[in-house]
C-alpha cells in the first residue's frame, strides 16, 4: 500500500477581491480530497511560496511574507505565544503517524484536534463535578447514604458560591469584577485551588445562617447545624485527598488540618431518656390502626430491640425472625458494608411487646427474604429505599413529638433516642460495657464509650472506675 502524500493547492475556484485560498491536497489510493487552511492570498503571495518551498531564503525581509512562509511551512506563534507546526508540517506529521492505517476520516480528525490539549473530564478540575462523580460512584455501589451526603454536599456549595457579590467572586475565585454589570453572570466554577482555610471558614460561617433551605419558596433560608457542616466537609475532604492521591491537587494546598482549617464535630447532644419519661411512653395507649400507633411501635421495637436503627428495623426480612426462638437476628445496614468480613450479627430477643407489635404490622407474605414490615419491597432501588426510610423515620419523629407533648416529655423522642435510651437502661442495671457494645453492634468499645456522653456525669464515672 502507497503512503498518503500532501501537497499545497492554491484554490483559484473561488476568489474573493484578488485572494483564495490554501488548501491541502491529499493523495491516498487514486483518491484526492482538498482541507481547508483558513489562509487566504493573493496570487504574487502563492508564487513567493512555490518559489521558496525548499526553504526561506536570507534575502526575504518583508516580515509579512517571512510569517506567511513560516505558517505554511515552517513553525509559527499562535496568539497565545505557543507554538505551532504550519500547514503542511503538520499534514506530513499527521500523515507519518497513521501509516498504513491511513484514512481521510482520521486525517479531518486529527487535523482538526492538531495541537489541543485533550479537555479533561470535569471532575479532575471542577471541586463540585467531582462530588457529583464521586456521588454517582457511590450510587452505584449501592451505598446510597454516602451518595446523597455528596449530593448534598455539592448542591450546598453551589449555593454558596452562587451567593457572592463580584467582589466575593474576585476574592475567592479570581473571577474579575465585570465592566458590564447589567449583563447575566456566568456560573463560577469552584477549582480545587479555590478550597482555601478562608474559603472554608467563610462556608461554614454562611452554612449557620442560610445552610438550611426552607420547605416552601415562600419563605427564607435558616441556619444549619455545625453536625450538617461537619458532614459535608468530610465529604469534600474525601473527594480532595482523592485529588491529590491522582496528582490533581498539590499536597502543599491540602486545606485541612490543625493549622489550616479544621472541620467542626458534632456537639454529643444528650439524646437518652429519663427512665419515667420511657416509662410514660410504654404506658401510652395510641388509636389503634393509626400512624401514631404505627410510629409509638416503631420507637418502642427500637428501644426493645438492642436500639435497632430504622434501616435496620424497615430491612429486617422474614428470615431473620425466630418467632419460636424469641428472637431476632441481623447485621447493622451501617457497617454491611463498610466491613466485609467479621461481621458481628446482633441478637435481639423478643419481647410480648414485640412479638404483638410484628404481629399487627407484619406483612402477609412471609417468604424467607420477604420484608417483615410493609415499607419496602425487592422491585425498589437502593435509591428509592434509602428516601422511603428517610420518610418513615420523619413520620415517626413527627408522631413521637406530639406523644411526647401530650405526656409532658421535655427530652428529645426522635427514633435516635431509642437507641440512646436502650444503651442508657443497661449501663444503669450494671451490664458491662462489652455487653452493652455487643448488644449495639459496636465493632469496638471506642465507639460505645462514645455513648456514654449522654449519661449523667456520676453515673458515667462510677461505671467507668470499674474498668
Amino acid at each position: 500500500m502507497q503512503p498518503a502524500t500532501v501537497t499545497l493547492f492554491y484554490d483559484t475556484r473561488r476568489v474573493s477581491g484578488n485572494l483564495s485560498f490554501i488548501r491541502l491536497s491529499v493523495y491516498h489510493e487514486r483518491r484526492q480530497r482538498l482541507f481547508s487552511t483558513g489562509e487566504k492570498i493573493t496570487p504574487d503571495e502563492w508564487k513567493f511560496l512555490e518559489r521558496t518551498k525548499g526553504g526561506l531564503p536570507g534575502t526575504v525581509k518583508d516580515e509579512q511574507r517571512r510569517q506567511l512562509w513560516q505558517r505554511v511551512y515552517g513553525q509559527y506563534r499562535d496568539g497565545s505565544g505557543k507554538k505551532q507546526d504550519g500547514y503542511l508540517r503538520r499534514a506530513q506529521v499527521i500523515v507519518d503517524q497513521l501509516a498504513d492505517k491511513f484514512t481521510f476520516e482520521g486525517f479531518a480528525e486529527a487535523l482538526a484536534g492538531y495541537g489541543k490539549q485533550p479537555e479533561k473530564p470535569a471532575e479532575q478540575t471542577d471541586l463540585l463535578a467531582a462530588l457529583l462523580a464521586k456521588a454517582a460512584s457511590m450510587d452505584s455501589a449501592g451505598r446510597i447514604g454516602n451518595a446523597l451526603n455528596y449530593e448534598l454536599a455539592a448542591k450546598s456549595l453551589r449555593r454558596f458560591v452562587d451567593s457572592f457579590s463580584d467582589e466575593e467572586r474576585k476574592e475567592f475565585l479570581n473571577i474579575p469584577i465585570p465592566r458590564r454589570t447589567s449583563q447575566p453572570r456566568p456560573a463560577a466554577t469552584l477549582r480545587y485551588e479555590h478550597l482555601t482555610p478562608e474559603f472554608l471558614t467563610t462556608y461554614e460561617q454562611w452554612m449557620q445562617h442560610f445552610g438550611k433551605l426552607p420547605k416552601t419558596e415562600k419563605k427564607q433560608p435558616t441556619g444549619a447545624t455545625l453536625t450538617t457542616v461537619g458532614i459535608y466537609l468530610r465529604h469534600v475532604r474525601s473527594v480532595v485527598n482523592d485529588a491529590i492521591e491522582n496528582g490533581l491537587m498539590s499536597r502543599d494546598a491540602y486545606p485541612f488540618g490543625r493549622t489550616k482549617y479544621v472541620i467542626p464535630a458534632g456537639a454529643n447532644v444528650k439524646k437518652a431518656l429519663p427512665k419515667a419519661d420511657i416509662d410514660k411512653i410504654k404506658a401510652y395507649e395510641p388509636t389503634p390502626g393509626t400512624t401514631e400507633q404505627r410510629s409509638h411501635d416503631l420507637w418502642l421495637f427500637s428501644y426493645f430491640c438492642n436500639g435497632a436503627n430504622m434501616t435496620d428495623i424497615c430491612r429486617l426480612t422474614w428470615n431473620q425472625v425466630d418467632l419460636k426462638e424469641g428472637k431476632i437476628t441481623f447485621i447493622r445496614q451501617k457497617t454491611a458494608r463498610s466491613k466485609k468480613q467479621n461481621q458481628t450479627p446482633i441478637v435481639a430477643h423478643l419481647r410480648p411487646e414485640t412479638t404483638a407489635i410484628i404481629q399487627r404490622w407484619g406483612t402477609a407474605d412471609k417468604r424467607p427474604n420477604s420484608y417483615v414490615f410493609p415499607f419496602l419491597s425487592a422491585d425498589m432501588t437502593e435509591r428509592r429505599k434509602k428516601l422511603t426510610v428517610k420518610q418513615v423515620v420523619k413520620l415517626t419523629n413527627k408522631w413521637m413529638s406530639k406523644i411526647a407533648e401530650t405526656l409532658g416529655i421535655e427530652g428529645d423522642t426522635d427514633t435516635y433516642s431509642a437507641r440512646h435510651s436502650f444503651a442508657t437502661s443497661l449501663l444503669k442495671s450494671k451490664a458491662p460495657l462489652a455487653f452493652i457494645s455487643k448488644s449495639l453492634g459496636h465493632t469496638n468499645l471506642k465507639t460505645t464509650e462514645s455513648y456514654l456522653g449522654s449519661f449523667d456525669d456520676e453515673e458515667a464515672k462510677a461505671f467507668l472506675s470499674a474498668l
